[in-house]
């Protein structure tokens, strides 16, 4: 008896407490439109949610999904029970006119967790149409019109999906159900909140929220739907750097550090230290004067600032984002700057600065072109190559007035190695070996053609009175201390010996 009791007790609780959800049920502020194995469902409100733009006089606003151009990735998910997650990721940077904030900022039938479904959610809605649209005609409400009706799933940077009742075959024009398709994002269209039944929306099938990424710290391996909960640790990941980990996540280019890094032969001029742990292969041997390179980086102008010295031989740099600093071999002397910025801001970025050694310059305008010395002197213009004739050994600053280069030789016309192109005699001139003769060993003059130059030939006519034929021939010449001559110049005292055997003293005026 105890235990029947007991039996009675129990069927009329279970009776009494129990209450059938299926699709078409009046429930929680609106018709349930799809229930799970597990008894879980979603409620569609019973009217359409009033937005900001006409559709038809008398009938619903209709809304924008959201901003053209503009990709929501956090809203991408299709599924059974991802309405909730899309349209709470939507409305952190929408505006209140955009479908999720009209759901989102709901309170219909006294309920304030609305939301605008997902694609699949949404299709389930125009699957069951029917059953809608004959509840809400017995209790009031608006039936679900043949209309595009906004989902929360983003199909593209540009678009999201829209669903609608009904559709037709092209080819012949019947009714092929409920259709869905992308829509761009700042076009229009209806939309209708729904709810999850109790605000479970953890439905059997439905895959498991969670962060993805196997490498952050809250990685769930179970999950398929990344919720963007993941949690990093954020660092440096430059193995380069000073202060590099091995455990950091997520990489950090700001928090890197450079600091120990430089030049770590104490041989070098641009030697830091012992501070500095890791070799960049910047060190300098300078056999000329070192010079650091200082350029400063305005961040309330933030500019990029470009440098360039002597036409980029020595220098050039883009200053963007930090202060340029770099060292270089520079010897003493006259150097030509060029300074910019890349950027037309016209007069703001005025008041950037260079420093190299001694020298300091502060931008007064929106570019500048100047020339400046290094060391104790001034800029003197000239030729500065000194293989051009036109080098001038004081000049500190080329000119360009460089134009004839040296080229070495004789320059001597009567030489017998004249060079016409040459411009600086190098004391090369060679001339014949003989008086009368060419440089070739030819006579320059030979009037009877017989071998014998006319200065020294006395039998052809020219020069003394020629001896008449048949006469002794010289045989030889001598001077008045025995030495055999071959030339008789004028005012000189030879004696002439004839093959007769005759010597006659000359001299020839």
């Amino acid at each position: 008896m105890k235990h029947l009791f007991s039996i009675l007790l129990f069927i009329p609780s279970v009776l009494f407490s129990q209450f059938i959800i299926e699709v078409g049920s009046n429930y929680q502020g609106g018709i349930v439109f799809y229930v799970d194995s597990e008894g879980k469902g979603l409620i569609i409100d019973t009217d359409y949610l009033q937005a900001s733009y006409p559709w038809i006089d008398g009938q619903p606003l209709q809304s924008r999904w959201g901003n053209h151009w503009v990709n929501n990735i956090d809203a991408q998910e299709e599924f059974i029970g991802a309405g909730q997650f899309n349209t709470t990721n939507l409305t952190i940077s929408n505006i209140n006119d955009f479908a999720a904030d009209v759901c989102i900022n709901s309170n219909s039938s006294g309920y304030t967790d609305w939301f605008l479904p997902s694609k699949n959610e949404l299709w389930e809605i125009m699957m069951q149409k029917s059953i809608i649209d004959s509840v809400i005609q017995e209790i009031g409400g608006d039936t679900i019109y043949d209309a595009y009706h906004w989902s929360s799933t983003q199909a593209s940077i540009s678009n999201a999906w829209v669903a609608y009742p009904t559709s037709t075959f092209l080819s012949t024009a019947e009714a092929a159900g409920p259709g869905v398709s992308p829509w761009t994002k700042s076009h229009t269209a209806l939309v209708r909140g729904i709810r999850c039944i109790d605000n479970d929306c953890s439905f059997m099938g439905s895959p498991i929220f969670g962060c993805t990424d196997s490498i952050a710290e809250n990685y769930n391996p179970d999950a398929v739907a990344n919720d963007f909960s993941c949690e990093y640790i954020e660092g440096c990941t430059d193995e380069n750097a000073c202060n590099y980990d091995v455990l950091v996540t997520m990489h950090n280019s700001f928090l890197c550090d450079y600091n120990c890094q430089g030049c770590t032969d104490s041989s070098a001029v641009n030697y830091l230290g012992s501070s500095v742990t890791i070799d960049d292969g910047s060190c300098l041997y300078c056999f000329d004067t070192y010079h650091t390179i200082y350029v400063t980086y305005d961040s309330l102008i933030d500019n990029s600032v470009f440098f360039m010295i002597n036409n980029g031989d020595i220098a050039f740099a883009n200053v963007t984002g930090t202060d340029y600093n770099e060292g270089f071999c520079m010897p003493n002397g006259c150097y030509q700057l060029y300074m910019f910025a890349n950027c037309n801001i016209s007069d703001n970025w005025i008041g950037n600065t260079i420093e190299i050694g001694d020298f300091s310059y502060t931008i007064n305008s929106v570019e500048t072109n100047m020339n400046f010395y290094l060391g104790n002197g001034d800029c003197i213009y000239g030729c500065t190559d000194s293989t051009f004739i036109e080098f001038d050994p004081l000049a500190t600053f080329d000119d360009s007035t460089c134009a004839n280069l040296i080229i070495y030789g004789c320059i001597d016309f009567n030489a017998c190695n004249f060079n016409v192109d040459a411009n600086i005699d190098d004391g090369s001139c060679t001339y014949p070996t003989f008086e009368y003769f060419d440089c070739s060993g030819n006579c320059i003059s030979d009037f009877d053609l017989d071998g014998e130059c006319d200065e020294v030939d006395y039998d052809d006519g020219i020069g003394i009175e020629e001896l008449d034929e048949g006469s002794p021939q010289v045989i030889k010449m001598i001077d008045i201390l025995g030495r055999e001559q071959h030339k008789h110049k004028k005012g000189s005292l030879l004696f002439y010996i004839y093959d007769n055997g005759v010597v006659e003293k000359l001299i020839i005026d």
